[in-house]
């Protein structure tokens, strides 16, 4: 844009006056034939009229190039301050300069005041004295032009900058929009994104517990109780959700396992079959390595049978060496373990207790305070309250605010809903989704305010 500007500059040099006429009346030919040989070697043209009549028609014939008028004063027909005021109404920027005897000041004074002449000279003049005040006037009227052309200029530059700077404005106010649209998109697919993962996830963990009835619901109170002990530990969001997912897929290895040994404890194989089990946390990982997102998850998955002592399995980490995200799915999963599908205040205490008492040789000891807090909150008495009474309901009557007493299975056995979850139009729009195509069995049992 400022090369364009520069370009028009200096394609537009100060005008010359070569390029100008000075127009002449006097009635006297003598008078214009001597200044026709005063000005005959001047850059500039003359033109001369014996009367102001015929002055003026010069003047119309050649307003763009007449760059000063010089005039007599006493004139027939048209004095020489009638011709100037007419000429001042033609081309009013234009000097105008009045021929006059010594005696007739009172002429010049009226030409002056009402033709506007800038200047007055006498008769008989100095050739030299009339030479220089014509260079002077027209050197004036050149400078006074350019510097009209070049406001003009200045101003439509100014407006083209204000047109260019609105469609800017209206540019920039577009683009930002289509951004905005843009971003809002992105974050609806990257919503749409996470709840499709998580809605995997989910999916994998009622899968697993679909083999063995005793787990029912345990690896999403594992996941559950593993995401609190996180957030209490202000670890951020990311870790947080991994700590969740990991908690979800932890046993997905037991995938691998026969029916027999799965329905097993531990404590009761033998070694074969000890090691054969202890394999599922490498199963798992190898699961789920495949998932480039997946893969820090299948560590936590990998070593959460670790113990703080080093004694765990399977690569027999100890301490700091372990994932901090293994060492709390650890404790989380001993807590579910011990304290079962209730919810009863001496279960909590007894978890408590038995954690306290693994802290250092099983579990890691800079856990504590989060954990007990956590159990505490979490595995509590849930009495129900006095304004609320059990029922059960078909679909169709189940409305936002009722909280369900008991897990939600479908016809083939997979969890949708746990118990105590409050329902909101999401959920029971899901339920009924599911329930479509694969119908519950049962209605569906829930606490509702009394009328």
């Amino acid at each position: 844009m400022m090369q364009h500007y520069s370009r028009m500059l200096k394609q537009s040099a100060l005008p010359t006056t070569e390029s100008l006429h000075i127009l002449c009346v006097d009635d006297d030919e003598n008078v214009l034939k001597a200044l026709g040989r005063i000005f005959h070697n001047e850059s500039f043209r003359m033109l001369s009229a014996p009367s102001g009549q015929e002055g003026l028609a010069l003047l119309r014939d050649n307003l763009c190039t007449i760059g000063l008028i010089l005039s007599d004063q006493k004139m027939p027909g048209m004095s020489g301050s009638d011709f100037l005021e007419a000429a001042r109404e033609l081309v009013p920027d234009v000097p105008r300069l009045i021929l006059t005897g010594y005696s007739d000041v009172h002429a010049a004074i009226d030409a002056i005041n009402q033709g506007g002449a800038v200047r007055f000279l006498t008769k008989p003049w100095h050739d030299q004295e009339l030479l220089q005040a014509v260079r002077d006037s027209l050197h004036r009227f050149l400078l006074l032009r350019e510097n009209q052309r070049l406001n003009d200029l200045v101003a439509r530059q100014n407006r083209e900058l204000r047109e260019w700077n609105n469609k800017l404005s209206q540019r920039v106010m577009e683009q930002t929009g289509q951004l905005r649209q843009q971003v809002e998109e992105t974050q609806r697919m990257n919503q749409r994104l996470q709840q499709t993962c998580d809605g995997v996830l989910l999916s994998f963990s009622d899968l697993l517990e679909l083999r063995n009835s005793r787990v029912r619901n345990h690896s999403r109170s594992v996941a559950f109780l593993a995401e609190r002990v996180a957030r209490d530990l202000r670890l951020d969001n990311a870790a947080c959700e991994t700590i969740w997912a990991a908690g979800l897929l932890h046993d997905i290895g037991k995938i691998g396992i026969s029916d027999k040994l799965l329905s097993r404890n531990i404590e009761g194989m033998s070694p074969d079959e000890r090691r054969e089990y202890q394999l599922h946390a490498v199963r798992g990982q190898t699961a789920v390595d495949k998932i480039d997102a997946f893969r820090e998850i299948g560590v936590l998955i990998r070593h959460h049978h670790e113990a703080f002592d080093g004694s765990g399995f399977p690569d027999g980490l100890a301490g700091n060496r372990i994932p901090l995200g293994a060492r709390i799915i650890a404790v989380a999963d001993f807590a579910v373990n011990v304290c079962g599908a209730s919810s009863k205040g001496a279960q909590r205490d007894r978890v408590i207790q038995e954690l306290r008492e693994l802290m250092g040789p099983r579990f890691d000891p800079e856990l504590t305070q989060a954990v007990t807090t956590a159990v505490k909150e979490i595995i509590a008495d849930m009495p129900v309250p006095d304004d609320m009474v059990e029922v059960e309901l078909v679909l169709g009557d189940l409305l936002p605010g009722m909280i369900v007493c008991q897990d939600i299975l479908s016809g083939t056995r997979v969890l949708l809903l746990q118990k105590g979850t409050v329902l909101g139009e999401a959920e029971i729009n899901a339920l009924k989704r599911h329930a479509s195509n694969d119908p519950l069995p049962t209605g569906v049992r829930v606490l509702m305010k009394t009328v």
